[in-house]
């Protein structure tokens, strides 16, 4: 579909880029992905955006924001173009999202123990010699990777 001219209330790609806080290489993704439709064109073959298209833009960078993933980010934009009425297959949706951030979480903070654990023999072993030999984080990571080696 061609526009004829650049009209006022319609951008170009680097200016939708700029307005949403997208790249134009993003905006070109989600397109070649089929996340939004073609862009209209002017008479020039130039891509131009308007109000509707950059909402589009904007939900779809608010999603990955989530954490959504891109097959995700399809059916909510297919929900969404359906008026909104999917709330029983989004609450799956946020649900088993929900569930995989949980595991992150907990996945994380058990890093953050050991962290805390390897930092606190650090500081032991500074305190007990200012010239300490080895560290005993490096001495604990070399042996368990020989463990983990099969």
């Amino acid at each position: 579909k061609a526009v004829e001219g650049q009209m006022p209330h319609v951008l170009q790609i680097g200016q939708a880029a700029k307005a949403t806080g997208l790249s134009v290489d993003t905006i070109r993704f989600y397109q070649k992905c089929g996340l939004v439709r073609p862009p209209a064109r002017t008479t020039g073959g130039f891509r131009v955006f308007n109000g509707t298209d950059l909402e589009e833009l904007q939900f779809i960078a608010r999603a990955q924001e989530l954490g959504f993933s891109l097959s995700e980010i399809k059916d909510l934009v297919l929900i969404q173009q359906q008026n909104g009425r999917g709330c029983p297959e989004v609450r799956a949706l946020l649900k088993r999202k929900l569930a995989v951030v949980r595991g992150k979480i907990s996945a994380l903070r058990q890093i953050e123990v050991e962290l805390d654990r390897a930092l606190r023999r650090c500081d032991r072993a500074l305190k007990e010699s200012a010239s300490v030999p080895a560290c005993p984080v490096i001495d604990q990571i070399q042996r368990a990777s020989k463990r983990r080696k099969p």
